[in-house]
């Protein structure tokens, strides 16, 4: 089936226009009720058409899920924990394949010298590592068949969300309140669209030999055992040795330092010093499982809890 593109309904339209300050900011893009920035049009198509190779590692996600933190284990696990080359910027990396669009509201240096993130992933030797915030749906068709290895990411949902705002915030110049954001998440109209098809399409995959299920909670409880899981899953041998020095570079704080993975010098660049120094004003913000009780209504958590029962009811998939 094919790809299609349709303007938001005019009221839900208004509301995240207002949000993020941009007329038009968001379409939906089908299958999946995905919500993109409308110059999504440009790459959707060839996304999907693009080529796969049996080499590659595709990480994938929804927004805010720790992926980063996973993507950097498993490219350095790919990579025979080549930590000089690591100092290469993530995006240069592992490129997420459709940020030409995600950024096209906020262009500037850095974007620019990225080029058009198709053409730079098709561009790459194997073995690739891929990251994408994409469903199921709108990635390379040849997925199905190639079967490269897939690493899925996810988060318990309220923690996704505040980390999620205080990325829009920070990266997209949200504007409105955390009640505002997570009533649109609720409603799968954040960008990105509706997680649980996005989550549960990747989870109905997980015993499929070339799919990879984590879950961030697992990473924060026991990083040892997760790196030892995902080597197996890449073909590659650890030693113990391996794993301790992987899980001290892993470790939050000094993630929060790389400048390989914090896109601090970009967010500087982009913001100014002065913004960069506010406290949430981070790329790698808190890393913590249960921040949401600091943001989070009473109320509010009892909406998340509902819901999340509600869409995972049967399906053997739960949440700390």
């Amino acid at each position: 089936m094919g790809i299609t593109y349709e303007p938001l309904n005019a009221d839900v339209a208004e509301r995240i226009d207002n949000l993020f300050g941009h007329k038009n900011c968001l379409i939906e893009v089908n299958p999946g009720k995905v919500l993109m920035p409308p110059r999504y049009e440009e790459i959707g198509d060839r996304i999907r058409s693009a080529d796969v190779r049996p080499d590659d590692v595709w990480v994938v996600s929804y927004p805010r899920t720790g992926s980063t933190w996973a993507q950097e284990m498993v490219w350095c696990l790919g990579n025979d924990l080549d930590f000089e080359r690591a100092k290469m910027v993530q995006q240069f990396r592992t490129p997420l394949i459709e940020l030409t669009a995600v950024m096209s509201h906020d262009e500037d240096g850095f974007t620019k010298a990225l080029g058009d993130s198709v053409d730079l992933v098709a561009s790459m030797p194997s073995p690739r590592f891929i990251k994408s915030h994409l469903t199921w749906d709108l990635l390379p068709e040849q997925m199905l068949t190639v079967k490269p290895k897939v690493v899925y990411v996810a988060r318990n949902p309220k923690d996704m969300c505040v980390s999620y705002y205080h990325y829009c915030q920070l990266v997209h110049r949200l504007a409105g309140g955390f009640e505002e954001f997570a009533e649109l998440f609720l409603q799968d109209k954040a960008p990105v669209g509706p997680i649980w098809r996005h989550i549960l399409s990747f989870w109905e995959k997980r015993d499929d030999p070339n799919v990879l299920f984590l879950k961030y909670e697992d990473m924060k409880r026991d990083l040892p055992s997760q790196i030892r899981r995902t080597a197996e899953f890449l073909g590659k041998k650890v030693t113990d040795e391996d794993v301790e020095k992987l899980v001290d570079y892993l470790s939050f704080d000094k993630m929060k330092k790389n400048p390989a993975v914090n896109l601090e010098v970009v967010m500087a660049q982009k913001y100014g010093e002065e913004r960069m120094k506010e406290a949430d004003a981070k790329f790698i913000r808190k890393g913590q499982v249960g921040d949401y009780k600091n943001y989070m209504s009473e109320e509010m958590i009892a909406k998340f809890d509902a819901w999340t029962e509600e869409n995972l009811a049967g399906t053997g998939l739960s949440f700390e």
